[in-house]
This record gives C-alpha cells, sequence and structure tokens, in this order.
C-alpha cells in the first residue's frame, strides 16, 4: 500500500487558484495557522492494496485505484484512470472517475458521482444523492435511489427502487430490467 504524495495543491477558503507545496512528503509545508486557511489537495499518480483501503480527500489521483478489498472515499475526490474493487465501494462526498468504475461488491454512494465510461457492479446500487454515468450501468444486485441516477444504458438483473417522490432515474438510450420496478412512497397512508 503506497501512501506518499506526489504533490499537494492548496486552496485559499474561497477555492479560488492553487498553490502546489515545496515538501510533497509530508502532504502539506504550511504552518499550523495557514492550515487552517487553505484545504489542501493530496495529488497521487495510482492507488493500489491488496487489502481494504480507505481514502479521505481531497484528492487528485492522476492514475488508477485498485484494491482486492473495499474501498471508501470520503471527502472530494477526482480519479483520472479506473477504480476496480474486490469489495464494496463507499462514496462519502464527491468523486469524478474519468475512466471505467468495476465493483465485485456493492457500491454505496452518500453524495455525487460522476463516471465518465461504463460502470459494473455485481452487487447492490445504493444512491443517496446523485450518480451520472455517461456509458454503461450494469448492475447484478438490488438498486435502491433515494435521488437522481442518470446513465447512457441499463442493465439491471434485479429490481430498481426510487425512494420518495422526487426520486428518479434517466437512461439515455433505454433499459433492461430484469426484476421488479417499485417506487417507495415516504408518505403514504395506505
Amino acid at each position: 500500500m503506497y501512501h506518499q504524495y506526489e504533490h499537494s495543491m492548496t486552496f485559499d477558503s474561497q477555492g479560488q487558484g492553487g498553490v502546489y507545496s515545496a515538501n510533497a512528503s509530508t502532504g502539506s509545508s504550511n504552518t499550523s495557522s495557514s492550515r487552517q486557511q487553505h484545504a489542501t489537495v493530496k495529488r497521487r499518480k495510482s492507488i493500489e492494496s491488496d487489502g481494504s483501503l480507505e481514502l479521505r480527500g481531497p484528492m487528485e489521483v492522476d492514475g488508477s485505484v485498485k484494491s482486492g478489498g473495499g474501498v471508501a472515499f470520503s471527502g472530494n475526490f477526482a480519479v483520472r484512470d479506473r477504480i476496480e474493487a474486490y469489495g464494496d465501494i463507499s462514496i462519502v462526498g464527491d468523486l469524478r472517475c474519468s475512466s471505467r468504475i468495476k465493483a465485485y461488491g456493492n457500491v454505496k454512494i452518500d453524495g455525487s458521482a460522476l463516471c465518465v465510461d461504463r460502470v459494473k457492479i455485481f452487487g447492490k446500487l445504493k444512491i443517496t444523492g446523485t450518480f451520472e454515468v455517461q456509458g454503461d450501468l450494469e448492475v447484478w444486485g438490488a438498486i435502491t435511489i433515494n435521488g437522481y441516477l442518470k446513465c447512457k444504458s441499463l442493465t439491471a438483473y434485479a429490481s430498481i427502487t426510487t425512494v420518495g417522490d422526487q426520486s428518479w432515474y434517466q437512461t439515455e438510450q433505454g433499459e433492461v430490467v430484469h426484476g421488479a420496478k417499485l417506487i417507495q412512497r415516504t408518505n403514504y397512508e395506505g
């Protein structure tokens, strides 16, 4: 498991302008008083582990993220290559992946995620927020949407459940759903 950062980028508190820090191996060269005024964006070439990973953002990964276990993303992330996990993928915050996502476990999104290429999930998909896939989405387990899902095409081998009246999904080129399509009402009085 590598945890040395290649570069660090700091932003002022309004989110304008970035400055690379001189001390990349420690993640930041700022003093403690200036750390309170700046958010540090860590930069990595790639992240690979035989076990599970717990990553905290903000972080930019120029390569891929591969894990022999699960991957937990907490914070804001930009991954320029693919994400592959043999366990679960958990996203709390924002994630942008410029390539593919493949998970052999469940995927849970609490925030927002954007994937430029296709996504393949062998477990369940649970969305609390938004998930946009600009390629094809294939899910073998149940899909639960409490928010919004958009994809080019959807193949679901189990059920799709939208939670509440404000939750929905959209496909650009169609869908194949082998299970039931369910709507769970939050204010239903039967």
